[in-house]
């Protein structure tokens, strides 16, 4: 990696509060769905539940990745495990800006929608699918909103200028349903 790289990097590792550096670095972002979608029963391919996209110039920003998380809002009544996955997408194409998101920033000031765009369903390139972070679980007592999940990943995902990364729930049942979200900083590395 490069010395910037690897200068921030240290930074987040030695940090007790990496919302600190988020404020530091630059603009410090999150989005989630509006709106739940289903979780899958098989490996992610080509469907990102939300993706991102930097849309800096060539040489401008990163989108520095701090954590990745998903929220169950309708259980099947069932007991079922589901996990976290994740794709980087280089050179993407920009998608659409979907207005089905909810967005906040760190310091209240309200996000710049023309540089990351957030699109939910996006027709994505598999370029390698990850599972990340501690499954999350479902009670078998009733079909109410559940448990969450995330990924604090501090810094060790990095999305560059023109790239995405896209997010999805795997379950172990089909009709669970989640909205998924990321927070990010911007930083020139």
């Amino acid at each position: 990696m490069g010395s910037k790289t690897d200068e921030l990097l240290q930074k987040v590792i030695e940090a007790t509060d990496p919302f600190r550096y988020a404020r530091f670095a630059g603009e410090h972002e999150s989005v989630i769905q509006a709106a739940a979608t289903a979780g899958l029963v098989v490996r992610p391919t080509t469907v990102g539940a939300i993706t991102i996209w930097n849309g800096e110039s060539s040489g401008g920003r990163s989108l520095i990745i701090d954590r990745i998380f998903t929220h169950n809002l309708v259980s099947t009544a069932v007991k079922t495990y589901y996990g976290l996955w994740y794709c980087v997408h280089k050179d993407m194409v920009r998608p659409t800006n979907d207005i089905t998101t909810l967005r906040g920033t760190g310091d209240g000031v309200g996000p710049n929608v023309n540089v990351v765009v957030v699109d939910v369903a996006a027709t994505v390139l598999d370029d390698g699918w990850f599972p990340c972070g501690r499954e999350g679980s479902i009670s078998e007592t009733g079909t109410t909103p559940q448990s969450i999940a995330e990924w604090e990943a501090m810094g060790r995902l990095v999305v560059p200028p023109k790239a995405g990364l896209s997010i999805q729930v795997v379950s172990s049942v089909t009709g669970d349903t989640f909205t998924s979200g990321v927070s990010w900083w911007r930083h020139q590395l």
